[in-house]
């Protein structure tokens, strides 16, 4: 409420001011006297009711202008007809405001030679709010576009930190001690019986690391560096559980080069392993394909469950939500014999977020 009143008075006091400059200005060029409070109190205070109720005016009539036509989209449109607008609304004012107080009053309140009935006093008038008007929609347009650039920006650094956030919540889930762990116990277990497969663990381990610090700053990746990092890591699962497990990729090589959020592919990799038991005769089965080059599939066959699902509910989350920052097609999951989640291909990263915060 109180920023209200202020704004309405400011609102009334420039209008009011900027009234009784052009009143002093007409006074002084019929004249060739300056205004006297003595002399022209009359005036000096319907010239103030004036301009308050102009300004007034012109305020109600853009806002219900901004919600007609947007700046946004229309600039130009939105700019000429506010200015006609304006400026009708206020030599309508003006005209109506002189004709009555004239009439009201016995005598000129404006003082000599200054008279509605005279055309060059409506020619002086008709060009002060031409013009008036003209510098107002100018700062008010730069205003807006000003507020729209600031609004933008702090938008485009809050959706940066909710999505470098979101990245870190991946980050944290894929060098967690308990991956180090268990990678560091296969690595002790093949030292004792295949020294060749344990060098090679190491080296697929190194990589799975350096592409996961890699990408910790980046918005988005190629799908071929991701699915590269996959197969890395598939290896290190592949050595852990042997036989039980089978990764199948088939991508077409016309989607190798579009977009993906990092470490997506592996983290639907790791909670098909996490939340299946591979154990006896249960083999799990992932495959990772697309169809019609608008969504990459990623489908798991279902064992017994080993695990709570809440963790698949967070990590799901947050490749939805990671997804949101450049597409806004939904990431699709259908639960029935086998689970699936299909994942809207990214041609172009930026394409959706420019359209979301241009001005």
């Amino acid at each position: 409420m109180q920023v209200i009143f202020r704004k309405w008075t400011f609102i009334i006091t420039v209008g009011a001011i900027l009234m009784v400059l052009f009143y002093g200005y007409l006074y002084f060029s019929e004249s060739g006297k300056f205004l006297s409070v003595s002399e022209n109190l009359n005036g000096i205070l319907l010239s103030i009711l004036t301009g308050a109720i102009v300004s007034s005016s012109i305020y109600l009539a853009n806002t219900l202008l901004d919600r007609w036509i947007a700046w946004k989209n229309n600039f130009a449109a939105r700019f000429i007809t506010g200015y006609f607008v304006n400026v009708i609304i206020s030599l309508a004012i003006c005209l109506a405001s002189a004709v009555l107080f004239t009439n009201i009053f016995p005598v000129n309140v404006f003082g000599r030679g200054l008279s509605v009935n005279d055309d060059d006093v409506i020619w002086k008038i008709g060009i002060l709010m031409l013009a008036s008007v003209f510098i107002y929609k100018i700062i008010y347009a730069l205003l807006y576009s000003y507020q729209h650039y600031a609004v933008a920006q702090i938008e485009n650094l809050q959706n940066e930190r909710r999505q470098l956030e979101l990245q870190f919540e991946a980050l944290k889930a894929q060098v967690s001690p308990h991956y180090l762990f268990n990678s560091l116990n296969t690595i002790s277990s093949l030292l004792f019986k295949d020294l060749p497969s344990a060098e090679q663990f190491i080296r697929r381990l190194a990589q799975t690391y350096q592409y996961i610090l890699s990408t910790q700053d980046k918005k988005y990746v190629l799908l071929k560096d991701e699915l590269e990092f996959v197969k890395s890591y598939y290896y290190l699962l592949r050595i852990r559980f042997q036989q039980q497990l089978d990764l199948d990729i088939n991508v077409p090589s016309g989607i190798m080069n579009t977009k993906i959020p990092p470490l997506t592919l592996q983290m639907l990799v790791e909670n098909a392993v996490k939340h299946n038991n591979l154990s006896g005769d249960k083999k799990l089965f992932i495959y990772i394909t697309a169809q019609d080059n608008t969504f990459l599939k990623v489908i798991n066959t279902k064992t017994e469950s080993s695990k709570s699902i809440n963790s698949f509910h967070v990590g799901l989350e947050n490749i939805k939500r990671r997804y949101q920052f450049f597409t806004n097609t939904a990431i699709q999951i259908k639960d029935d014999e086998k689970f699936m989640v299909s994942l809207p291909v990214i041609h172009s990263a930026t394409e959706f977020a420019e359209h979301k915060f241009s001005a």
